[in-house]
Formats: structure tokens, sequence, C-alpha cells
């Protein structure tokens, strides 16, 4: 008599999750509109007139008035912005006013190694916090655990830039079994020598992100050993591994989406200061470029797709980490 009301738990739990995910991608529907009309508005009200800036020093005011309206800007803000908007929901992101490249491609070519940078450093983040984090909560009540509280809070406080030169100097350099600079120029048609290119970047990255990660995982980690029955199965005997790997990793790895989703603008960030020091044809030479010559059409499309890669990837391991995390099952 108890299986049709389990069934009936089950549905009713499935559909709530449909509900929650639904109600996640109105939101992100109406954040990226809400985004997309603030990237827009910025950049328009800028200090500033860009047909005089590609004019040049010598360009006459008629020719500044005849490039204003090749651009587009003399027509009403309002118009611009929906000629721009409906051009990005059918993936045509501009041309560049400086040189008549498709923007789409380009940001295509630079996404291949901006995106695979961030997921490596997440990736090793990770790989850094879980047992780092696990061992400051197992030693927290003796030197060996504060120092490592201490080392991530040190972690944390040293800019990107800075670890990046570090890796440099005492891995690269010294051992010359990573390239310090550049990206294969055929991206990844050998796949080894890419991901060789983004080791030293992503750890640089990594470094920093961990340090953050490690004190949530140590407070997961301390939550969890604190539980009653863990702290009577270790009086009686139990194994602190077996516990540690069995339940306080499961404990700590499932919340530990959801926080991820909130390091990505942190991981993107590094990207751009990263590309810049390690010399990797990514987003971030791109958009600084298109900054230094106010490319506006080419900031903006640039500046929305990074926008919207990180508010879907926030979404995603969000909604996920809220699925798979049994605690947050229970209480819906």
């Amino acid at each position: 008599m108890s299986r049709p009301r389990v069934g009936r738990e089950e549905l009713l739990r499935a559909r709530h999750v449909v509900a929650e995910v639904l109600g996640e991608i109105g939101i992100l529907l109406l954040s990226l509109f809400a985004a997309s009309i603030v990237i827009f508005g910025l950049l328009a009200i800028l200090p500033g007139d860009q047909a005089a800036m590609l004019g040049g020093m010598d360009a006459t005011p008629e020719q500044i008035l005849t490039l204003r309206a090749q651009l587009g800007l003399d027509r009403p803000l309002w118009e611009r912005y929906f000629d721009w908007i409906g051009g990005v929901l059918t993936g045509n992101l501009g041309v560049s006013a400086l040189d008549g490249r498709a923007v789409a491609a380009e940001l295509g070519e630079k996404l291949q190694v901006t995106v695979p940078l961030g997921i490596l450093a997440l990736l090793l983040s990770v790989i850094i916090a879980l047992p780092v984090g696990i061992l400051a909560a197992v030693y927290r009540e003796n030197a060996f655990g504060r120092a490592i509280a201490g080392l991530s809070q040190l972690s944390a406080a040293i800019p990107t830039f800075v670890l990046g030169l570090l890796l440099v100097v005492a891995v690269a350099l010294p051992t010359r079994l990573l390239p310090v600079q550049g990206f294969p120029a055929d991206r990844w048609a050998d796949p080894a020598e890419a991901l060789r290119s983004l080791i030293l970047p992503a750890t640089a990255i990594a470094i920093g992100q961990a340090a953050v990660l490690v004190r949530f995982v140590r407070s997961a980690t301390i939550d969890v050993l604190m539980k009653d029955w863990v702290r009577t199965g270790l009086a009686q005997g139990w194994p602190l591994s077996s516990v540690l790997l069995r339940q306080g990793l499961r404990n700590a790895s499932l919340p530990l989406l959801g926080v991820l989703g909130l390091e990505i603008a942190g991981v993107l960030m590094g990207s751009v200061i990263v590309e810049q020091l390690f010399a990797l044809p990514g987003v971030g030479g791109m958009l600084l470029a298109d900054v230094g010559n106010r490319d506006i059409v080419s900031i903006q499309s640039t500046l929305f797709v990074l926008t919207a890669l990180v508010m879907i990837s926030t979404m995603a391991l969000t909604t996920l980490s809220r699925v798979l995390d049994p605690r947050i099952r229970r209480t819906q």
C-alpha cells in the first residue's frame, strides 16, 4: 500500500524540481536582458566620439559626420540597441568598425583558448581545495591545521599576475618542462601541446580560487566531524579515513558545485590578466585591444557573450547542486 504513496512523492519532487529549473531559466533570461541594456547603455554614454577617433586627427567635420552615418551613430539610441540585440539573438554579433572583421568569428576563435583555460583552472582549484580543506579541518586544533588556514588566506591575497610570475620563476624556467608563453598556432590540432600551454596559467588562477574554496571545504568537513553519529563512530574505532572518504568528501563536494558557480566570474577575471602575462591569444587580449581602439560593437558583443557564459554556468552548477544534494531535496 505504500508504493503508490512513494511514487506520488517522487512525482511531486520531480515536478517541483522542473518548476524550479524553469523558474531559474526565466530569471536567467530576464537577467541577460537587463545585462544587455546595462552594457549597451554604459558604452553608449562613454565620453568621446568613436567616429572622431576612427577618422584620426586630420579628419574634417564633414568626414566625421559621414563616418557617424556609416556607423549608425546618428540614429536614436533605442533603435541602435534593438538592431544590436536582435543580431545577437540570431548569432550576428556585428562587425568591427576598425577593420570590418566579423566579431562572432574572432570571438569564437579566442574562446577556444579562454574557455579551456577557465575549465582547467576550476578543475585544478577543486583538486587542490578538497584535500587541503579536509586536512585543515582534521588538524584544525594544532599548528599544522593553523598553518594550512594561514597559507590559504595568504594565497587568496596574492594577485593572480604575481602568482603567475612566481610559477614562471620557480617552475617553468628551472625545469623547462612547460612553455612560458604562447599557444599553438593551430589551436587544438595537437591537444597535448595545447594543454601544456595552459597548465601554468591555469595553475596561477587555480591557486587563488582554491584558497577561497579551502575555507568552504574546511567548514563543511568540520560540520560532518561534529555530527553525533560520527563522533560516536570514531570513539568506537571507526577509521577516520573511511569517515572522511564516505561522508566528509561527499558532504563537501555536492554543495561545492554551487560555490563553483560563484567562482566562475573570478576565474574569468583571472583569465583576462593571465592571458596577457602568458601571451595567450584569448578573449582578454581581444577585449583590451578593442577597448584601446574604442571598437564599441566588438566590446559590447564580447562583454555580453562573457556575461552570458558566466550566468549560464552559474545557473547550471547551482541548479545541479540543489538537485543532487539530498539535504536540499528533503526540504523541497
